[in-house]
């Protein structure tokens, strides 16, 4: 499959995978996203189509759980992309962890633009899940 100019791996029905990026269904309602390398504006529109996908397997609301341990630099298209999806109707809840200092910058920018207070950053996978359960 190809999205975006971008070839597309499917794992299985709720798991997708590009350019050592993954995204699966976890836990019923989370779209869990392994972000990998620099992300320009094509491989966050591919995530978001992506996304989108994997959100028609879940009834209600969506969570999404991004690991930024891998990621690089974001291109200010992509963050914005970001935005908008922590911003869609269906979704509930944004939790991003990693301990790299670029996810953390990332995270920051990204946070310090939004208004709502369902995206949070987190330093492990265990707080982010936590929290996401609540």
């Amino acid at each position: 499959m190809n999205i975006n100019g971008k070839e597309i791996q499917q794992i299985s029905e709720t798991e997708f995978m590009f350019e050592g990026n993954r995204s699966t269904i976890i836990n019923g309602n989370t779209i869990y996203v392994v972000a990998y390398g620099e992300h320009t504006t094509e491989i966050a529109v591919t995530h978001q189509k992506v996304c989108e996908m994997l959100a028609t397997h879940i009834q209600g609301k969506v969570n999404y759980l991004i690991d930024l341990n891998k990621c690089g630099k974001n291109s200010p298209e992509a963050r914005n992309i970001w935005k908008e999806m922590s911003q869609y109707e269906k979704t509930r809840k944004v939790a991003t962890y990693g301990l790299n200092p670029v996810a953390r910058v990332v995270a920051s920018f990204v946070i310090g633009t939004y208004k709502n207070n369902n995206l949070r950053f987190f330093k492990t996978k265990e707080e982010a899940l936590d929290w996401l359960s609540k």
